[in-house]
């Protein structure tokens, strides 16, 4: 005697819906049509300049995100506390707490344009787990990230200036 035709159902609809949103994910993957990373980020040069990563492992990937994502659902957050954080408000609430679907969405968009959250994903673990409890929050992080790098990028160049400046006036002296 098998299943119930129920769990046959759901068994059913997740592989025919897991094929779908792998390749979803998996295109999202290597998307560089609207990227938000910096000109001179790592991350956009292994996927805009040249393809870093195996196809095969950014598919096996792509199935990760998905299972960890129903993972999400099922059994919520299943990692060390210390790394969580519930937001409750905010622009860093999860607003695909209540939809798969939604959620699955929301991690395209972020990987379409993000590709410091591939790299992150490759790596799998925590930071894996961290896109898909809350892709929010995660978006939120890689734009901050990216914000504080470029403002250290500015002063970098701005006091490499200043001391070329200087030692120059050294010299005319």
């Amino acid at each position: 005697m098998g299943p119930p035709i129920d769990d046959i159902i759901v068994l059913t609809t997740t592989l025919l819906e897991g094929k779908y949103w792998v390749r979803r994910l998996y295109e999202a993957m290597i998307d560089i049509s609207s990227l938000d990373d910096g000109e001179s980020s790592v991350h956009r040069t292994r996927f805009a300049k040249s393809m870093t990563f195996d196809p095969a492992d950014m598919e096996a990937t792509a199935h990760h995100i998905f299972d960890s994502v129903l993972a999400v659902h099922e059994r919520g957050w299943n990692r060390p506390q210390v790394y969580h954080k519930k937001v409750k408000r905010g622009k860093l609430s999860d607003l695909s707490e209540k939809s798969v679907e939604q959620r699955l969405k929301r991690i395209c968009e972020i990987l379409r344009d993000r590709k410091a959250t591939v790299d992150d994903a490759m790596r799998g673990g925590v930071t894996l787990a961290l896109l898909c409890d809350n892709p929010e929050a995660r978006a939120f992080t890689k734009l901050s990230n990216n914000a504080g790098n470029k403002k250290r990028g500015e002063r970098l160049k701005r006091e490499k200036e200043q001391q070329a400046q200087q030692q120059g006036d050294d010299v005319d002296e």
